[in-house]
């Protein structure tokens, strides 16, 4: 029969414990404080810091029984709290993590911890502007917490403020210049700024500590395909499927690479990939039924529209897509429609402008076609395609000068992109 540990014994081990801890043994933590616990199931502190152990091991189910072991009839300390919540947030229950952070809070305000941890929750809520404030608060407190700077920063730019974002970035960058994420996260708001050497650059150093961050592989070729460097894109997103093979958004942006390369079979199975893995991914069915167009399978791309659009209604692209495939198979009035709700939705939309005038053009609406063309190329003045077709309709109307003057323009505009 085992000899019962005594205290002393019990307390010696925990020391030593929480010594490998903080040196990040892990391994070695978790073997001692599962020898607590043998000894010593209900003993508070094994159990919370074993918690701990196991969150950090990617096991957060695990992390939440022996948390809630140690929280069994004791009154909640601040730190208790806040841990709590982290291992809630890491299981997805947001709102739950709020409430334990709040309670959190409630004992100590001034607690930079679980301000930045509440912000991150809220985030993840999609309620960014409540986590701006929570993150104000715990930079409040500690204007040095680079993690704290890093998700304000990330918030900033899902909102779409990028300068404010980047200038939260560098600052988390400042104070802690490997920080992977806030170089990934900076690369991103470089991006959306249209900033892409500036992008690749900061892709590149996430890269140089990190050469196996599949986030960094994969935003690192978003802004490949973005500058049209397909071939490098495409080698960064097949890296980074092989390092997390199960990332929808990575498998699309593969497809769209495809795509760009004139690879269309070899697109759709990567399409068919990402909705495998995520069915209602509405980005990826709408190219999906691009890809079906261009190899001329309309009524197959016309079901992909209607499934993008019966998950997103609004979505303007997918019906300027639809509006194209109903003319391809002659259904005119239903794809001016489409065109028509497009444009409702998008007034900017120059292609759809465009083709609205396409499929006018098929009931002699000479006139309005005219317009649509005119409209598609005051939006863009570049649109080679807009001027060629209101070139083609001012020669139907009898307009020949006006005419030549549009098959010019488009010919200039499409030898200046070729260069």
């Amino acid at each position: 029969m085992p000899q019962p540990v005594a205290k002393a014994d019990v307390a010696q081990l925990l020391a030593q414990a929480l010594q490998s801890h903080q040196q990040g043994r892990l391994a070695d933590a978790e073997r001692l404080y599962a020898e607590i616990l043998a000894a010593r199931p209900d003993h508070f502190d094994a159990l919370h810091m074993m918690a701990l152990v196991k969150l950090s091991k990617g096991q957060p189910a695990e992390a939440l029984r022996l948390i809630s072991a140690a929280m069994q009839g004791r009154k909640p300390t601040p730190q208790l709290s806040l841990n709590y919540g982290i291992i809630l947030n890491a299981l997805g229950r947001h709102q739950e993590a709020v409430d334990s952070f709040d309670a959190a809070l409630k004992q100590k305000s001034k607690f930079a911890e679980a301000h930045n941890n509440r912000g991150a929750a809220l985030a993840s809520l999609q309620r960014d502007e409540e986590a701006l404030d929570s993150f104000r608060k715990a930079l409040a407190i500690n204007p040095s917490y680079a993690e704290a700077h890093y998700n304000n920063g990330s918030s900033l730019r899902t909102l779409g403020r990028y300068e404010e974002a980047l200038k939260s970035f560098d600052r988390a960058l400042a104070l802690r210049p490997d920080y992977v994420n806030a170089l990934n996260n900076r690369g991103m708001a470089l991006a959306a700024l249209g900033r892409f050497a500036d992008a690749l650059e900061s892709y590149e150093r996430a890269l140089g500590l990190q050469p196996l961050n599949p986030d960094a592989l994969n935003n690192l070729g978003s802004t490949l395909y973005a500058v049209g460097n397909f071939d490098e894109a495409l080698a960064c997103f097949d890296g980074s499927i092989t390092l997390q093979p199960s990332d929808a958004e990575v498998h699309y942006n593969r497809g769209n690479t495809l795509r760009a390369l004139g690879r269309p079979d070899e697109a759709l199975a990567a399409y068919d990939r990402a909705l495998l893995l995520r069915p209602k991914l509405v980005e990826a069915i709408n190219n999906r039924g691009s890809v079906l167009f261009e190899l001329t399978r309309f009524e197959e791309a016309l079901d992909a529209f209607a499934t993008a659009l019966a998950l997103r209604p609004d979505f303007a692209e997918a019906l300027n897509n639809r509006g194209n495939a109903l003319h391809e198979l002659a259904r005119f009035d239903e794809a001016l429609a489409s065109f028509d709700t497009a444009l409702a939705l998008r007034p900017d939309f120059a292609e759809a402008s465009n083709n609205r005038g396409n499929t006018l053009l098929e009931f002699g609406r000479f006139d309005e076609a005219l317009a649509a063309f005119g409209r598609a190329i005051a939006l863009r003045p570049d649109y080679a395609e807009a001027h060629q077709n209101r070139g083609a309709t001012l020669d139907e109307l009898g307009r020949v000068d006006e005419a030549q003057q549009s098959y010019d323009r488009a010919l200039s505009l499409q030898l200046d992109a070729d260069r």
